[in-house]
């Protein structure tokens, strides 16, 4: 298992931020690469998503959905994700409080299966972070 853990400070207010976390078509319009996306209910969407793996073909199917909501306080998102001989299930822990603005604190455990269990672990790391450099860029210019 792989953990990570960010924090982050946007520049505008909790409840702000608040929805924009709890708008499943704000966040989906943030993720790099999802293509087909399927929204199925306010908290849950599937879609695909290509892998940045050169001896991975094809794309992930991912399904995504909100487990747990703590209004203006936090939420736990789980991902899964799988591909011919290949499997990941991700959960996210996100936090916020008002500091200056609103702080978020996010960790991640990360399980892998099939070929993604044979990669180094620094690797997934920085396909993450690879995903969510973009992903705060475009939450941020949409917040700030």
């Amino acid at each position: 298992m792989i953990e990570l853990k960010k924090e982050y400070v946007i520049d505008s207010d909790i409840e702000s931020v608040w929805n924009f976390l709890n708008d499943i078509k704000q966040v989906t319009g943030c993720i790099p690469n999802l293509e087909n996306l399927q929204i199925d209910t306010p908290t849950k969407f599937r879609g695909k998503i290509k892998p940045p793996f050169s001896f991975i073909k094809g794309k992930f199917k991912i399904e995504s959905e909100v487990k747990g909501s703590k209004e203006k306080e936090s939420l736990t998102i789980i991902v899964k994700g799988s591909s011919i001989g290949a499997s990941f299930e991700i959960t996210m822990y996100i936090s916020i409080s008002s500091v200056s603005g609103t702080k978020i604190q996010i960790g991640v455990k990360i399980e892998t299966t099939g070929l993604l269990k044979t990669l180094p672990k620094s690797l997934i790391q920085k396909v993450a972070e690879d995903i969510e450099a973009p992903m705060l860029r475009c939450i941020k210019e949409k917040l700030e």
